[in-house]
């Protein structure tokens, strides 16, 4: 199979539409004998002669006319590929899906989507919250290009992003007039809404109490942190959540929240990516506007950031 040259193809197309040996070296700053080696190594290639030489310049043959049109399309398609590469250098594009802890998305995913939106309207950006072990498996299977997760079931490849420290959380007036902290011991005897085993924070709070000789004392096994939320508002019970998820709630007057301490509780947040999957222009940038929205999320006293 002949493969051709692209340089030389530019040089013979030049050459045939400029009908001059003279005037295409000018245009193209390649010395004319150059362009005749070029054009003579074509022909050559190819068995057959492209160009007829005349005192009053170049006429092109009836295969050169052939190769001409083929070769003005080749070289078109390459200068859009490197127009469409620049341009997307520049203002990448395209879909990128970013998975969040659920305890996590209702404080991180407006603010990653408004700063996306505004920065790069042409990215495609579909973010989805899920329990810790749904979040491992979308970034093992590449449903995922980006994932906030639990360290304790993240790859080892995650990189470290914060720490957040975990509350009580309850009805209105649950903690009655009490300040400060909430000891881990009482917490753990409250009636308290939990969710599976499988969970990060339910793993976490398993190993306290074996660290403390104590069960918890679970009342109520529910999925889903909004549904959890509603119960606690019902006065079925209380849980134990991270800062994120019910801070808004707070705000609004609509939970109680304590931090727990004696000892304080912390879980890691990491980035998960896949491995061995190079990430994409526009998935570089939707990280690199997470990590920014953590690091003033981090600023305004929601965690301690650790990248």
């Amino acid at each position: 199979m002949i493969v051709l040259d692209l340089m030389k193809m530019r040089y013979f197309a030049r050459i045939a539409e400029l009908g001059s040996f003279t005037r295409a070296a000018s245009e193209l700053g390649v010395a004319q004998p150059a362009l005749s080696l070029h054009v003579r190594a074509l022909e050559e290639q190819l068995g057959l002669q492209l160009l007829n030489r005349t005192s009053r310049g170049v006429i092109v043959t009836e295969a050169g006319q052939t190769l001409l049109v083929h070769a003005q399309a080749i070289l078109r398609a390459v200068e859009q590929a490197e127009t469409a590469t620049r341009e997307q250098a520049k203002y990448p594009s395209g879909d990128v899906s970013l998975g969040i802890l659920s305890s996590l998305s209702p404080i991180l995913s407006i603010p990653v989507l408004e700063a996306c939106d505004r920065r790069f309207p042409r990215i495609r950006l579909m973010i989805s919250e899920g329990d810790s072990q749904t979040l491992r498996a979308a970034t093992d299977t590449r449903v995922h290009d980006l994932a906030v997760n639990l360290l304790d079931v993240a790859k080892p490849t995650a990189v470290p992003l914060f720490d957040e420290r975990l509350y009580a959380v309850g009805p209105l007036h649950a903690f009655g007039d009490r300040s400060g902290d909430l000891p881990v011991r009482e917490a753990l005897s409250r009636p308290l809404i939990m969710p599976t085993q499988r969970h990060g924070i339910r793993i976490l709070l398993e190993k306290q109490a074996l660290i403390l000789g104590q069960k918890i004392n679970i009342v109520r096994v529910m999925e889903g942190v909004a549904s959890t939320k509603a119960a606690i508002r019902a006065g079925l019970g209380l849980t134990i959540l991270g800062r994120g998820a019910v801070y808004a709630d707070h705000q609004q007057g609509q939970l109680s929240v304590i931090p727990l301490s004696a000892p304080e509780l912390f879980r890691r947040l990491v980035l998960d990516m896949p491995v061995n999957h190079p990430p994409t222009k526009a998935v570089l940038e939707v990280r690199n506007i997470l990590m920014e929205v953590i690091k003033r999320l981090g600023t305004e006293g929601h965690w301690t950031c650790l990248a």
